[in-house]
């Protein structure tokens, strides 16, 4: 099986810099343009199934993404975004002014990363989160099947730490992907292979 994981477009509190979480805020028009470039590279490939977070900015990305496809999206509750508790829908600055450690660690170090007195959700938490979520998106899946799985940054990170199995400090260094970027995964015999990661070469 083929799994093509992608991030959302950029939205509207991407470009302010303020931390979404389980808020929404709707694609810019950039954002619109960046899942209506990756629909066009993606519209001759036959998938048998779009997966998406039940948020307005997956979905919309993946409504986008689909094109003229009849298909049904279908959701995985999971992949949501990491909760960032009180402090969605605050500017970067004023949560790293607020909470200076929480801020370093959520970026640098997220061993440690201890966001209870804000009410988020923990590293670990989104690990054990997201394995669930990717445990069920394989138990719906055939051998030939290749599915679109439309979700979120950090989402994504922790979706391949759970892949690759890295230690846990290494997430912290690890990237966030880019809006609209392309991950292929493909799953056989038990095991993951990461064929592509972070593609955006529909954007240039």
């Amino acid at each position: 099986m083929e799994i093509y994981f992608i991030r959302h477009g950029e939205t509207l509190w991407n470009t302010l810099k303020i931390f979404q979480g389980r808020s929404d805020s709707p694609l810019t028009e950039l954002g619109i343009s960046q899942a209506e470039k990756l629909s066009e590279k993606l519209k001759d490939i036959e998938f048998t199934d779009f997966y998406s977070s039940p948020m307005g900015r997956t979905i919309q990305t993946t409504k986008i993404i689909m094109g003229d496809r009849k298909q049904e999206i279908k959701f995985i509750e999971e992949f949501k975004e990491i909760s960032m508790g009180d402090i969605e829908g605050i500017p970067r600055s004023e949560f790293e002014e607020k909470y200076p450690k929480e801020f370093y660690d959520f970026f640098n170090n997220p061993v440690d990363y201890d966001p209870k007195v804000y009410h988020g959700e923990n590293y670990y938490e989104v690990i054990e989160r997201v394995k669930k979520g990717l445990d069920k998106l394989l138990s719906y899946l055939n051998d030939s099947d290749r599915v679109v799985v439309v979700t979120h940054g950090v989402t994504l990170k922790a979706l391949f730490h759970v892949i690759t199995k890295e230690r846990m400090d290494v997430l912290g260094a690890a990237k966030v992907p880019q809006n609209t970027s392309v991950s292929i995964v493909k799953y056989k015999d038990g095991k993951f292979n990461i064929e592509v990661f972070s593609d955006t070469s529909h954007l240039d």
